[in-house]
């Protein structure tokens, strides 16, 4: 969903400013279009993880899965903010208050993300 960050020139990033809110809705919109593209399987993948960072209460363990550490961005400021806002622009809704237990973890990698127990 960050194709519009890396689709970026050089002096494009230099621009753009996560914390800045004008820069971050132009983000949200773009992870919004890409994500309209995903199956219905794909999209819930993703929403169960934000909401799983989101209930985890652990968002410096699970924030490399979040967002792109490799392009020069600032540091998110307020990353609970940055997620639910992000949920919120995805699934058109507050995330929900779901506990997942001390048994289910986080699998994010190249291909997949996805939360297994």
């Amino acid at each position: 969903m960050y194709y519009y960050l890396f689709s970026m020139s050089d002096d494009d990033l230099d621009d753009f400013h996560i914390n800045d809110e004008r820069c971050r809705a132009k983000l949200f919109d773009a992870m919004k279009a890409d994500f309209e593209t995903y199956g219905p399987v794909s999209k819930q993948r993703v929403l169960e993880a934000i909401g799983f960072i989101l209930s985890s209460h652990d968002l410096d363990r699970y924030w490399r899965a979040v967002v792109p550490h490799a392009l020069p961005l600032d540091e998110v400021e307020d990353k609970l903010g940055y997620l639910r806002t992000l949920y919120q622009k995805l699934a058109g809704n507050e995330p929900p208050q779901k506990e997942y237990g001390a048994d289910v973890q986080l699998i994010n990698d190249l291909h997949d993300i996805d939360l297994r127990s």
